[in-house]
């Protein structure tokens, strides 16, 4: 059986709040790549993967433990074309699904 594709993906991008979040939490930048990879896999093919807030455009997934750190939400935003990767926050009440 053949695994089924996007039609097509989205775009990445990682606004710089984003981009400074991240580098707060995991400062090391090999380190930070490699755990946001999977969720850059995951809603580039589909965004619908995450959880919406409320009837806002704002979308939230949650994210693997860091050793080292609380739980992580990923927040995001998207349409046809581009997933803007909005926020990366620590919490102590992860979002369960």
């Amino acid at each position: 059986m053949q695994a089924m594709l996007p039609e097509r993906m989205r775009d990445i991008i990682e606004e710089h709040r984003f981009a400074f979040e991240l580098q707060a939490l995991i400062p090391n930048a090999k380190r930070a790549d490699e755990f946001i990879d999977g969720a850059k896999w995951v809603l580039s093919r589909n965004p619908l993967k995450g959880r919406r807030i409320g009837r806002s455009d704002v979308w939230f997934l949650p994210m693997e433990e860091v050793p080292g750190i609380l739980p992580v939400v990923l927040y995001y935003t998207f349409d046809a074309d581009y997933v803007n990767f909005l926020s990366i926050q620590e919490t102590i009440y992860p979002p369960k699904d």
